[in-house]
């Protein structure tokens, strides 16, 4: 059992993201429990793409200052990074640090941003990995430390400490891996062996949930106001506490699967957090996307397989009057499902595993999800026997 603290955080002013920060830290122990002296730490951001903070789809700068400002009392040697969907290149990344402003950080702190571009191979000995890319930034550091946002995912419903962890593959490797493990229930497993892999080195995660994001996530959705920080050793536990703020987190497909591989217990009481404290910081009306369960045909034959994901999963939709042809959907298909024709994204049904990589990077939110009828039947039945 270890502990999971929460903060309140009313906004992203600097002085109320530094009390919030310094209030978790002090429910925590402090950062000397987690940060020997003169240790090189890596702070692991979400930088998913180019994105200003006010669209909240990537862990705002001001909540990774206060941090630092705390860690740099500690060590002096601290950098913050992340590989985001596209290129993992200095071009690239630059551009990202630019508008995510991740360069206020290392204009304002001792902290500076990753330089280091390059990847190597390591052993996950995981149940469906064995060998991985893993960025340098994290495989030379000492310890890190992972910091992510509240936020929804289409293909995953829930993106938090856990997930955030993807971005430990380089670029484009990560398309690669979702070609791999095109289902819910592998691709969950995947995250959990990248996570035991890289639990060797964490020391701690923090969730940004001052304001998080709902809907068509994890970059096209909503900014939804949540006003709370997290943090905590175990991201499994984090994760569960995080999604208890707005729904029920076992119905999130990741944490199906980690509780089945005995990484997380479903029973509540084995967290230190006390639950009832969130009845006044619920959110009703947080728009979470609807996911088929992560193994509901895990098991089932390929031809199964197949039919599920054809007529109960969401379709991808290109809207026409959004699309600027950039052909970002194109470079990033898994399954190379997607093509420009006159200067517009088109999509091949019968190509697209449904993993939804061009509605997480589309700059213009012109790829929609849209809901097959057999979809909305299943759908419709889980709500009506939940309500039983």
């Amino acid at each position: 059992m270890s502990k999971v603290a929460m903060s309140a955080c009313a906004d992203y002013q600097p002085q109320n993201v530094q009390t919030a920060v310094d209030d978790i830290l002090s429910q925590l122990g402090g950062l000397q429990n987690f940060v020997k002296p003169n240790q090189k730490v890596f702070i692991k951001v979400n930088l998913v793409r180019e994105m200003s903070p006010d669209k909240h789809g990537t862990t705002h700068p001001e909540v990774v200052i206060a941090l630092v400002n705390e860690l740099s009392k500690i060590t002096p040697h601290i950098v913050v990074g992340d590989s985001c969907g596209g290129l993992y290149t200095k071009g690239v990344m630059n551009t990202v640090y630019n508008k995510c402003k991740m360069t206020d950080i290392s204009a304002r702190t001792v902290a500076t941003l990753n330089d280091d571009f390059d990847f190597q191979t390591v052993d996950l000995k995981g149940k469906v990995m064995q060998k991985c890319e893993i960025i340098n930034a994290f495989v030379n550091a000492d310890v890190v430390i992972n910091m992510t946002k509240l936020k929804t995912h289409s293909f995953a419903g829930y993106t938090g400490a856990v997930k955030n962890l993807y971005g430990l593959i380089p670029g484009l490797i990560k398309v690669e891996l979702h070609s791999r493990f095109p289902d819910l229930g592998d691709f969950c497993n995947l995250l959990c062996d990248i996570e035991q892999y890289a639990s060797q080195k964490i020391v701690l995660h923090v969730i940004d949930g001052v304001i998080g994001m709902e809907g068509a996530g994890p970059t096209n959705g909503k900014p939804k106001f949540i006003g709370q920080i997290l943090a905590g050793a175990n991201p499994y536990e984090l994760d569960v506490v995080a999604v208890s703020l707005f729904g029920k987190p076992f119905q999130m497909p990741l944490l199906q699967v980690a509780k089945e591989r005995g990484l997380v217990s479903d029973d509540l009481s084995t967290i230190d957090f006390d639950f009832s404290t969130l009845k006044d910081k619920f959110v009703n009306d947080f728009d979470v996307p609807e996911v088929t369960s992560a193994n509901t045909f895990l098991n089932m034959p390929k031809w199964v397989k197949k039919l599920a994901k054809t007529h109960l999963t969401k379709k991808v939709k290109i809207n026409k009057n959004k699309c600027r042809g950039c052909g970002k959907c194109v470079t990033h298909c898994p399954a190379q499902a997607l093509k420009v024709v006159d200067k517009r994204a088109k999509i091949s049904q019968s190509k697209c595993i449904r993993c939804y990589c061009c509605q997480e990077l589309c700059p213009f939110d012109a790829v929609q999800l849209k809901k097959t009828l057999m979809y909305r039947v299943l759908h419709a039945f889980s709500h009506t026997k939940n309500k039983k």
